[in-house]
């Protein structure tokens, strides 16, 4: 875009005095919730240099922690790093990482003001970085060393590192990558004078003048690099590109125009012709060409030609004696036959091998199955056929399936799934497995290998062929052994889990681990009460709230032959949360669950871990982390079992010793270097009963005088802050597992209790970051917060829930990992839920 200028004065330190130039062209807004561009590998431009400049214009609409504007950084391997964020009151925090360390120029309080355009130029010279605000040398520093990075990203608008939410509010304009250090003298002429685009180590320049300001933009995929080499296009992350937000806005320059063209869904080839729309700013006619794909225009009107296959159309206006052509835009839509998009099957168990079964009990007949272009197929059917027969199966709504076969012998036996889709298309998958009485030896093998979890990579999820059985093994045996990879382990203790995905699709903890201080170690736990869960092809789920270089995670199952004494149980979250622990507002932020054991029950069993979290001058006595409390399940409203949750942790009970930093000092239900203990409580005496009532309730002697929601706190004299927002938390994962020797249906329902809004509904849960939050409107829910698992906030949208009970939440920018979703009525937590985003 061509740039012109007003003149403006700023009050600011006496570097800022004078003439300051700003923006009044075309930019791109980003709405400071998910909004960022991502050049990919953006950092092979640079790679191998000493000298580097980053620069562009940016308006800072307010004053947000953590405000990434440019950067190198997030993912990828290498030492490079080269980023600019905002922090508090217009700091800026300037970094150059090397392969010689970390060289960093901070700009004091007031570098960045709100309102305004300012730019900012990063300089990295071989000796010095720089940093320029408005062309003035704002600060310097020495530095040394060599930019050495070939897959990091190039990202504008938000600074990428796994769990923060670095993330612009405001515009930007004009950004550009060099790979040479430019002078004072240069950055005051890229300021004055538009660039060319052929400047010398101009290596990446985005104008930001496409689509048309405020409008439907939404077929923009990509912010244009100037050269039009498009392999230096940056992606258009969750921009809603529709509006005065979040979308390209500003004047376009007299005598230019631009195209809106919206998406075009994607068609079958059965559909009939159809009109393209689309306009020009300057209300000149658009003309329409067809690129490539099974289709034929004629001016407005697309007709396909029966065939499958990606249809692109390019839209045009070449302009007149007043406006210059506007630039081309091109939509591309599939167009599909649905005899050739058939349901994508996989049978989860049996699995294709030996399938261990003491007797002719029933044995799990597990599915899963899926269909691309949801917008234009479903799943019709899935039948299941073992020998000829047919299985009834139950559909979980999430694209798994179960059922029950009962054997009439051993030996061979063919399994086939027939899947059709909405328009009646159909695909078989078959397999023939072979049913044994005997698993006559003990099995041992990886069920993740050195799995790296790490800053950049937070969630790894991993698929193993487990073996099939029902009954055939009366232990398994976990080891977990945790390595430290190339680079060395994260120096800290950090929460991680390994979780398991049942047959059904949900989710289940089944080991928390806490890391040891910067040491590989490994720990053993008895895995047999999730028997159910460990059979045929499974998937699990290694999760690490980490910001360093994380751990190799490696998961050792060791099956023993045996029969079961119970070859059936049922599974069935109980309290799974995050709580507040000591909170006046709600002392008691459990849920209560009452039902009836299912038929068939004939031993039952609470399994429960807890670990306390949160610690220092602002929570009272040092909790949760650092205090021992006695917490209590209460059976039929009667306090029945107790809860000692403290670690004594030296000797490390994993054995993992010695290690670097505070491991000795005992904890709450956890000690670094260990699994974290699960609770086994009996409920065998109450399967016979009409009825039972679960309650999980916290200390009762705890309260968190620190807590924001105590009236009395006042920081700076009962607490030194009482707002610091990391409160003490208890992570907690139950289960009511029930068992029997016939399968077993469920249990428990949720009651609702007073101060809680139980009836609320987080879902798709696993999520690809994109869900929704249903509630009750009776609490007159006034913010819902995103926590991650380390307690910080992440993301907080106002509701008004006296018109509306349901919210939807972009966690698209986001890394994979586990969420705490809570909901607030007048600053008091009514409710709190957990999301997985994977």
């Amino acid at each position: 875009m061509k740039l012109f200028y007003t003149r403006c004065f700023i009050i600011a330190l006496l570097f800022f005095s004078g003439l300051v130039r700003a923006q009044s062209n075309q930019y791109l807004h980003f709405d400071g919730v998910d909004d960022y561009t991502e050049l990919v590998n953006g950092a092979s431009y640079i790679n191998g240099k000493n000298t580097i400049t980053m620069a562009g214009w940016f308006y800072t609409e307010e004053f947000i922690y953590g405000q990434g504007m440019m950067s190198i950084r997030g993912g990828g391997t290498g030492t490079g790093e080269m980023y600019l964020i905002q922090l508090d009151n217009g700091t800026l925090e300037c970094r150059v990482v090397t392969n010689t360390g970390l060289h960093q120029v901070v700009g004091p309080a007031g570098t960045i003001q709100t309102g305004v355009w300012q730019h900012l130029a990063w300089v990295f010279n071989q000796n010095t970085i720089q940093l320029y605000v408005n062309g003035n040398l704002v600060g310097s520093s020495t530095a040394s060393g060599t930019f050495f990075s070939v897959d990091k990203p190039f990202t504008i608008g938000k600074c990428l590192l796994a769990g923060f939410n670095f993330l612009h509010k405001g515009r930007a304009d004009e950004v550009s990558l060099w790979s040479k250090a430019l002078t004072a003298v240069e950055i005051q002429d890229m300021m004055e004078n538009e660039l060319t685009g052929d400047e010398t180590d101009l290596q990446i320049y985005y104008k930001f003048n496409q689509g048309a300001p405020g409008g439907n933009n939404t077929s923009i995929t990509h912010l244009n690099d100037f050269s039009g080499d498009t392999a230096k296009n940056s992606i258009l992350q969750n921009f809603a590109l529709l509006g005065e937000t979040s979308n390209f806005n500003g004047v376009i320059e007299v005598g230019s125009q631009t195209i809106n063209f919206a998406p075009i869904p994607n068609k079958l080839i059965t559909d009939i012709p159809f009109e393209l729309e689309a306009t020009s700013s300057a209300g000149l006619p658009v003309s329409f060409e067809l690129i490539s794909g099974p289709a034929s225009i004629s001016e407005t009107t697309v007709t396909l030609n029966g065939t499958a296959g990606t249809v692109i159309i390019k839209a045009s206006q070449p302009g007149n004696i007043e406006y210059e052509p506007a630039e081309d835009v091109t939509v591309a839509f599939e167009v599909l036959d649905p005899n050739t998009v058939l349901v994508n099957t996989e049978i989860l168990h049996p699995i294709s091998t030996n399938v261990y079964a003491p007797s002719l009990m029933p044995i799990k007949i597990a599915i899963r199955a899926g269909i691309e272009y949801p917008e234009l197929f479903s799943i019709n059917s899935v039948v299941v056929n073992v020998d000829g027969v047919e299985i009834e199966l139950e559909n979980h709504q999430n694209g798994f399936y179960t059922g029950w076969w009962t054997p009439q012998s051993y030996g061979e036996h063919d399994l086939t799934v027939s899947s059709t889709n909405n328009y009646g298309a159909q695909d078989n998958v078959s397999l023939t497995f072979n049913l044994q009485q005997d698993a006559s030896i003990d099995i041992l093998l990886n069920a993740t290998n050195q799995a790296w979890v790490k800053a950049e990579i937070p969630v790894v999820v991993v698929e193993s062929d487990l073996p099939s059985h029902i009954g055939a093994y009366d232990q398994i045996i976990g080891t977990l052994i945790i390595d430290c990879p190339t680079g060395g382990c994260d120096p800290w203790d950090r929460v991680s889990s390994v979780e398991v995905q049942g047959k059904d699709g949900e989710w289940f903890e089944i080991i928390r681990y806490l890391t040891p201080y910067g040491v590989a170690c490994q720990s053993e736990i008895d895995l047999t009460d999730f028997a159910s869960l460990l059979l045929g092809k499974t998937k699990f789920r290694i999760t690490l709230a980490t910001q360093g270089n994380g751990f190799l995670y490696t998961l050792q199952l060791n099956y023993k032959a045996g029969a079961a004494t119970y070859p059936y149980s049922n599974i069935e979250k109980l309290w799974y949360d995050t709580y507040q622990f000591g909170d006046l507002a709600n002392l008691q932020p459990t849920e209560q669950f009452t039902g009836t054991f299912a038929e068939n029950t004939v031993a039952a069993k609470i399994k429960l871990v807890s670990s306390g979290h949160g610690w220092g001058d602002n929570n009272t006595s040092n909790a949760a982390e650092f205090l021992a409390n006695t917490h209590h399940i209460w059976v039929n409203n009667l306090e029945t079992f107790s809860q000692y949750n403290w670690k004594v942790c030296n000797p490390n009970p994993d054995g993992c010793s010695p290690q670097y930093g505070t491991w000795q000092h005992n904890r709450a239900g956890w000690c670094p270097g260990s699994i974290a203990q699960f609770f086994d409580y009996n409920l065998t005496s109450y399967t016979n009963q009409n009825d039972i009532v679960l309650d999980y309730k916290f200390d009762q002697s705890y309260i968190d005088y620190c807590h924001p929601n105590n009236p009395n706190c006042i920081s700076g004299e009962t607490c030194n802050d009482c707002n610091d927002g990391f409160n003490p938390h208890l992570i907690v994962t139950s289960y009511l597992i029930s068992f029997g020797t016939a399968p077993l249906g469920t249990t428990l329902a949720i009651e609702e209790q007073e101060g809680l809004s139980l009836n609320t509904k987080v879902y798709p849960n696993p999520s690809a970051g994109n869900f929704f939050v249903d509630f009750d409107q009776k609490h007159q829910i006034d913010t819902i917060t995103i926590y991650d698992i380390t307690g910080r906030i992440i993301k907080s949208q106002n509701i008004n829930s006296t018109t509306n009970a349901h919210a939807e939440i972009n966690l698209y920018s986001q890394p994979k990992g586990v969420y705490i979703v809570k909901l607030s009525s007048k600053n008091t937590i009514v409710d709190a839920k957990r999301i997985i985003i994977e």
